[in-house]
């Protein structure tokens, strides 16, 4: 009993490795397929002056995609930099015979090396063909796509100061017409002050305040008058409505007592002129 479950234990170990084993293998089949081990890759050699910006690892870019990366790199007893490109399968087409690689620096932090594939040849690259990098001084092309920027805002800032320092319509010329504006002013200012100080001024100012005062007073007792004489008026209506009364009861008395026999006979109603004889 003990040995066959010894032999059991053991077959089940034998399992589970051979089932591990297998499993690492697919990976490491799967991870190698990914990295492009069994594509029909495109193996070139290329040579550089110098080492500076170049790393193991570093990615092949075209048009900002990657099609490839540095594979391996090695210093030459001549001191001379050789290395060598690994380009995918399906970006065999773009090695064309011609086609040159440079360091870039589009990005923003550190270099790139780039493909610039030659559109007048369809011959492609053959394996382990040499190609020369070249263009590996970085900070002169920095500096030339900074004065490139440059220059243009530097040309900007000097038109604007064309415009500004302009005699005829810049900023001189508006200084000037300020100035000309502000000794206009002054001289004004002077003017009326000096006529302000004449004595005549004062003189003349004294009598229109004399006179003033004059028209206010008079303007005041007319206003009184016209009161009084708007009270007047009224009495003297009331008067006249009152005699007004007075004769309209004379005449209805008057009209009463002649009605009566002695009135008629005292007083006889007067004929008019439009009566007949």
């Amino acid at each position: 009993m003990t040995n066959h479950a010894s032999a059991h234990a053991l077959r089940n170990l034998l399992l589970i490795s051979a089932v591990a084993l297998a499993l690492l293998l697919g990976f490491g089949f799967w991870l190698g397929k990914k990295q492009g081990a069994f594509d029909n890759n495109l193996d070139l050699r290329f040579s550089a002056s110098s080492g500076e910006h170049l790393n193991i690892g570093m990615k092949l870019m075209y048009q900002g995609f990657p099609i490839g990366h540095v594979s391996a790199l090695e210093l030459r007893p001549d001191g001379t930099i050789e290395g060598r490109l690994l380009v995918r399968e399906k970006y065999r087409p773009l090695a064309t015979q011609g086609s040159e690689i440079f360091l870039s620096n589009s990005q923003l932090v550190g270099a790139q090396l780039a493909w610039k594939k030659n559109e007048t040849s369809t011959d492609s690259l053959q394996p382990n063909q040499l190609l020369v990098l070249a263009h590996q001084n970085l900070a002169h092309e920095l500096e030339q796509k900074i004065l490139d920027r440059i220059d243009p805002a530097l040309n900007r800032v000097m038109a604007m100061s064309a415009e500004v320092m302009d005699q005829h319509k810049g900023l001189p010329a508006t200084l000037e017409h300020i100035n000309a504006t502000l000794v206009s002013t002054e001289k004004l200012l002077n003017s009326l002050n000096a006529r302000a100080q004449d004595p005549r001024v004062d003189h003349l100012m004294s009598h229109l305040d004399e006179a003033s005062a004059s028209v206010v007073k008079t303007a005041e007792l007319t206003e009184k008058n016209m009161a009084q004489t708007k009270l007047v008026l009224e009495s003297t209506k009331q008067t006249l409505d009152s005699v007004h009364n007075l004769v309209n009861r004379s005449n209805d008395t008057l009209d009463d007592f002649r009605r009566g026999t002695l009135g008629r006979w005292i007083a006889p109603a007067r004929k008019s002129a439009s009566s007949p004889p």
